[in-house]
Parts: structure tokens; sequence; C-alpha cells
């Protein structure tokens, strides 16, 4: 498996000025491609069902070609979502540390 760093992600609770907002988790966030260090500020809503991990610990994140293969044998941290038109998402449980699997697709 060939893992291509992506970004950094760290959840607050602050408001920032947010690039985006994933409906299908209920979360803000800021445009990792946009700042210098990869940084991703990530803000969740009350309502959100992301895996308390994900909303509470940074995490790291890699591009990956396939995310099925990403994942065999992982512990997922939630269902592979998509956070928008060909970008599938997924968190696993990494010795108690989330990381992000990114699959884009052209």
């Amino acid at each position: 498996m060939d893992y291509k760093f992506s970004h950094i992600g760290i959840p607050t609770t602050e408001e920032k000025k947010w690039d985006g907002y994933c409906a299908s988790r209920n979360f803000h966030y800021t445009d990792f491609s946009k700042d210098e260090y990869k940084v991703e500020w990530v803000k969740f809503d009350e309502n959100s069902d992301a895996h308390v991990m994900v909303k509470t610990f940074p995490h790291v994140s890699y591009f990956v070609d396939e995310i099925e293969d990403a994942i065999k044998g992982k512990e997922l941290l939630g269902d592979i979502f998509s956070l928008a038109e060909g970008i599938r998402v997924v968190y696993v449980n990494q010795l108690g540390f989330p990381v992000e699997f990114l699959e884009i697709s052209e």
C-alpha cells in the first residue's frame, strides 16, 4: 500500500473561516491545501455521529488509491463516506490514534 501524506486535522470548538461543510457527518472544515503546513481545522456539530476519537484527537491523513485495500485488517472509526463528488473518506484506529484515508477519483 502506498500512502501519500495529505494533511493534519485538528478538532476545535472555535469558529474559523470555514471553507466547507460535510452534511453527511455534520462538520465544518478549513481547506488544508490553503495552509502552508497542510493543517485542516474541523468543528463538529452537536448532532455529528463521527467517532469520539475523530472528534477529540488530531488526525493524520493520507491519500490512497483504493480505500478498500487501505482498510484491510484495520479497525474502522465509522463507515466510508463521501465528502464531495469523487472524494471518499474513512478513519481507522491506529494504536489509539485516528488516521484518515482519502481516495480521490479523477
